[in-house]
């Protein structure tokens, strides 16, 4: 169930954006890994405010019945068409995706939302 994972990523002045990504890939366990490097990729986002802090979403419905995630299923498709290889192939994938996602790949931007009036 943590193969694509969701995570929030909140803003200083307290909105928050959301990131879909692969999960387990870091660290099998602790969320932390993943969750400090999303935050310094959100960096490079267009986020509308300051990233301070982010934490791995406790299921993908939070990202997606979120305002604050506009793009969420338009990712999600995208990520359901690239199997995981199980077995003997797995280690290797990993570890490419695991150098994927800290040159900022395998990470996307759920997309800024549009508040009236803006």
């Amino acid at each position: 169930m943590d193969d694509v994972v969701g995570v929030e990523v909140r803003l200083a002045d307290g909105e928050s954006r959301y990131f879909l990504t692969r999960g387990r890939i870091q660290h099998r366990v602790d969320p932390r890994p993943l969750s400090d490097l999303v935050l310094r990729m959100s960096r490079s986002c267009s986020l509308g405010g300051s990233p301070v802090s982010a934490r791995l979403c406790s299921s993908l419905r939070e990202a997606a019945q979120s305002p604050d995630a506009p793009y969420f299923f338009e990712c999600y498709v995208d990520f359901c068409h690239k199997p995981i290889p199980r077995g003997d192939g797995y280690v290797a994938w990993r570890a490419a995706m695991d150098n994927a996602m800290r040159t900022g790949k395998e990470i996307a931007y759920r997309g800024r939302p549009t508040r009236p009036g803006q």
